[in-house]
């Protein structure tokens, strides 16, 4: 069983979510990924969700489903660092922004967007 966790950062109208959760079960099992369950939440700015699919894959894996699936690009790329890094909580969504005092940041090259990184 893996946890895929998207997230996206604007709020469809509801009558598009249905399509949207169709089109996201044909494709993973069209490219032999067996979906349990869909569960959306809405956030402050957009909506987290949340699919099990029954089987179970690597980090890569998984990083990868969510982005064909949807997530955020600048999530998938950090999350990619996190796996790369071998953090064992790579895959966090959050709710509210986290600000931390004196933390090492890095700046997207993408977007611009503050990233907190481990510190040595």
């Amino acid at each position: 069983m893996t946890l895929l966790k998207i997230d996206i950062d604007f709020k469809p109208p509801k009558e598009w979510m249905q399509y949207w959760i169709e089109t996201r079960e044909k494709m993973l099992r069209d490219i032999g990924f067996t979906p349990e369950y869909v569960k959306v939440f809405e956030t402050t700015r957009g909506i987290h969700v949340y699919i099990k699919i029954k089987e179970d894959v690597s980090a890569k894996t998984t990083n990868m489903l969510q982005f064909l699936c949807g997530d955020d690009p600048t999530r998938v790329k950090i999350n990619m660092w996190r796996i790369e890094r071998g953090i064992p909580h790579w895959n966090k969504l959050f709710h509210r922004v986290l600000y931390r005092k004196k933390q090492k940041v890095i700046e997207c090259y993408y977007c611009g967007n503050k990233i907190p990184i481990q510190g040595d």
